[in-house]
């Protein structure tokens, strides 16, 4: 039977006398048949604390079974006796992966140990870009590619932020290179694909597109570069391929759609570009809209994000004129900023509007009351 490297590794690595309590056969038998639960009840009376192959062992076991808070615990009990210890470092990065805060101090202390390891670097950089700090995050990129330019999230990566600082010609010479070698990467062709555009090299831009689908992928944001690169090189036909190929698979987005309706207004089919042109505006002006950005305003105000609350439901306002979105603003002035004044501005908007249902003439009639104190 075949065992996966990392527990041939910690179980190989048990002293004589810890191997005399765990019979790693047993345990990797367990392991290999996803029993999990098994294999904790019974390396665990099998623990000698001091070890740390024994407390790796377990903390692994407990990563698979999904007890993040054991495993959490074993690799931090792990780094107390150890605080270099890779492995722990590196599930406690990957645990806390959608938490970066938390997970950075890890990856900060994985690429110390190994000043030398492309992974290590690129996956600081990854971390400290979520964790809002783009400048440090981007000299780690680059020392991540220059260990590994073959790497292609890193060379993917390096590109997309060259190509947000406007240095598009060192972005493109990155994927360039990397494609001369690899062509088979989607996330490299796809950045590709966006700089190609960029620099207004819609032949490059519109094959890399075929590329894609030859390899039946689809991106509606992707191929909306595209579907544009064929639109500017006059290709009408090309257009309405995309959008065909798209539609086909559900993902002809609002700006794809937007495309096929320009191709058919260029090839007289006015009728159809009509009809495409109507789903954009059915689309774009869902009366489902205004609920959405009323639900991103609920969320923002959790979030404490009070501003932005306030900013979703000043566009589903802007977009619709519902009354409740004046009101709601009001509110949010009141209760969340103590900002009574603004408050009492919105909600004297609010009340110009005549009212639609009983739930608005209860709030109606409370606000003429707060206004009046």
């Amino acid at each position: 039977m075949k065992y996966s490297p990392i527990l041939l590794c910690l179980l190989l690595a048990l002293p004589t006398f810890a191997q005399q309590k765990i019979d790693k056969t047993a345990v990797m038998e367990l392991l290999q048949n996803q029993q999990y639960q098994e294999a904790l009840n019974y390396i665990k009376p099998r623990i000698d604390t001091g070890k740390i192959q024994d407390i790796s062992l377990y903390a692994y076991t407990s990563f698979l079974a999904g007890h993040l808070k054991e495993a959490i615990e074993g690799y931090e009990k792990i780094l107390s006796i150890d605080s270099n210890h890779i492995t722990a470092h590196q599930y406690l990065a990957s645990i806390y992966q959608d938490k970066p805060v938390y997970a950075l101090p890890h990856y900060q202390r994985l690429a110390q140990l190994q000043p030398n390891n492309a992974n290590a670097l690129r996956q600081l950089a990854f971390c400290l870009f979520a964790n809002k700090q783009p400048d440090t995050a981007f000299s780690f990129l680059e020392k991540a590619y220059l260990l590994n330019s073959a790497d292609p999230k890193t060379a993917a990566r390096l590109a997309e932020e060259l190509a947000d600082k406007k240095n598009y010609q060192r972005a493109d010479s990155i994927l360039c290179a990397f494609m001369e070698k690899d062509t088979t990467q989607t996330i490299v062709t796809m950045t590709a694909i966006r700089v190609a555009y960029w620099l207004k090299d819609y032949n490059r831009c519109a094959t890399l597109g075929d590329q894609l689908i030859r390899e039946g992928y689809c991106s509606p944001n992707t191929f909306s570069y595209v579907i544009s690169a064929w639109y500017n090189l006059k290709q009408y036909d090309d257009c309405l391929r995309i959008y065909d190929y798209l539609n086909s698979n559900n993902s002809a987005s609002e700006g794809i759609i937007y495309y096929a309706a320009l191709a058919n207004t260029e090839l007289k089919n006015y009728a159809e570009s009509n009809t495409l042109l109507q789903t954009c505006i059915d689309l774009a002006m869902s009366k489902s809209l205004d609920d959405y950005y009323a639900g991103k305003s609920v969320n923002y105000e959790g979030l404490k994000q009070y501003k932005a609350a306030i900013a979703a439901l000043d566009t589903a306002w802007y977009l619709f004129r519902q009354p409740l979105r004046q009101y709601g603003i009001g509110r949010i002035y009141d209760v969340q900023l103590k900002n009574k004044p603004a408050a009492i501005r919105y909600y004297k908007r609010y009340l110009q509007t005549p009212s639609t249902g009983p739930q608005e003439k209860m709030i109606r009639k409370y606000l003429e009351s707060y206004i009046g104190k």
